[in-house]
């Protein structure tokens, strides 16, 4: 139990999707770390690549699974969030997925309400397919686009209308191209660039930014496509995903309880927002992005994992000439992050440094803008 003046002590934990991540790049193999660094917070937020594991979710009782358009906002001060005992979940089905997957997928909502309690309200599909492809950016990322994006927030409206709270979006994705494959070759044996983390992205990202509600994408293929590997041992972090035909149940059990999002402006004194957050572990050469941004110009220490690395290449060295550059802590692994992590949580200042005579003349400290 925390003491009266205490505000708990809240972190987030973010791995960008699609962009090659030694560590959470893969299938839930971030998990462990996850459970890790939760351990010496009060209050996680991460994000769903960090968190998915298709029929595998390990969440710790003190995360916060918060899609990525919902984590920036927080961050950039705009958004609050607010923590639920549990979401009414709905399902939007993609009506070009063939009608054996449909099945299967109506099958595995079931047993997830069966199973883990989850409240899944119902389910609807597209009055047309989506139409999805996927693409690779000149920098190496994984990205992509959808074609009716209309049809694909109409269903997703539809839910809502009939008192969704979070949404599922199962969406078939399209069979890979041939330099897609070779990307799809590398990843199963651990490395590269997974090539639908970008298209799951804008999937979530589109429907979180139009309907202000949780979101994650549970990805879709033909049965061909689905069928689990018999034939060939992958690498561990990649064999979550080719083990079972369905990425559904890690999704449905982490909008379970993922928080809702609210303007900052209706914040209550129970909703937390970017002044309750202490510190952003990422991964070290992944810096570029607009929670860590935010976290910068607001003073928020960064963590920056090194032996978590990815195809971006922003790292501290970019900020150098910065003022806010003294926030970015360098640790070579996550558990380093922890140790960081602890210490301010308890409010420990660490190292020999001298304490500096102010009786000399020095220069001032440059503010933060």
């Amino acid at each position: 139990m925390l003491p009266a003046f205490q505000s708990p002590f809240v972190a987030a934990m973010m791995i960008p999707t699609g962009v090659g991540a030694s560590i959470g790049g893969f299938a839930g193999d971030a998990t462990p770390y996850l459970n890790l660094i939760a351990s010496v917070t009060d209050v996680l937020i991460t994000h769903p690549n960090v968190a998915n594991a298709a029929v595998f979710q390990k969440l710790p009782e003190n995360t916060l699974y918060v899609e990525g358009y919902g984590l920036d906002r927080f961050v950039q001060g705009q958004w609050a969030l607010r923590p639920v005992r549990r979401n009414r979940v709905g399902v939007v089905l993609d009506a070009g997925i063939p009608e054996d997957m449909q099945i299967l997928h109506i099958n595995t909502m079931n047993a997830v309400k069966s199973v883990y309690g989850v409240d899944i309200m119902g389910y609807t599909l597209t009055d047309a397919p989506v139409e999805t492809g996927c693409e690779m950016t000149p920098s190496g990322c994984s990205s992509g686009y959808l074609r009716n994006s209309e049809v694909l927030l109409a269903a997703c409206k539809k839910l809502q209308a009939q008192g969704a709270t979070a949404i599922a979006l199962c969406v078939l994705l399209p069979e890979l191209e041939e330099d897609e494959e070779t990307l799809e070759a590398n990843y199963r044996g651990g490395s590269g660039v997974d090539p639908i983390g970008g298209i799951e992205g804008i999937l979530s990202h589109l429907v979180v930014s139009e309907l202000g509600i949780p979101c994650a994408h549970a990805p879709v293929f033909t049965w061909d496509k689905a069928r689990p590997v018999t034939d060939e041992i992958l690498d561990p972090r990649a064999a979550a995903e080719f083990i079972a035909p369905t990425f559904m149940p890690c999704v449905l059990t982490g909008l379970g309880r993922s928080p809702q999002m609210t303007p900052v402006e209706n914040a209550g004194p129970q909703d937390l927002t970017v002044s309750h957050l202490s510190a952003v572990v990422v991964p070290a050469n992944s810096l570029g992005g607009i929670p860590v941004l935010a976290a910068l110009v607001r003073g928020i220490p960064v963590i920056a994992v090194e032996n978590n690395q990815t195809v971006l290449g922003v790292d501290s060295a970019c900020f150098e000439n910065s003022p806010n550059h003294h926030l970015i802590r360098r640790v070579r692994s996550y558990e380093e992050a922890a140790g960081v992590l602890q210490a301010i949580r308890l409010g420990l200042t660490l190292g020999p440094t001298p304490v500096p005579n102010y009786s000399q003349a020095s220069p001032p400290v440059p503010a933060l803008s």
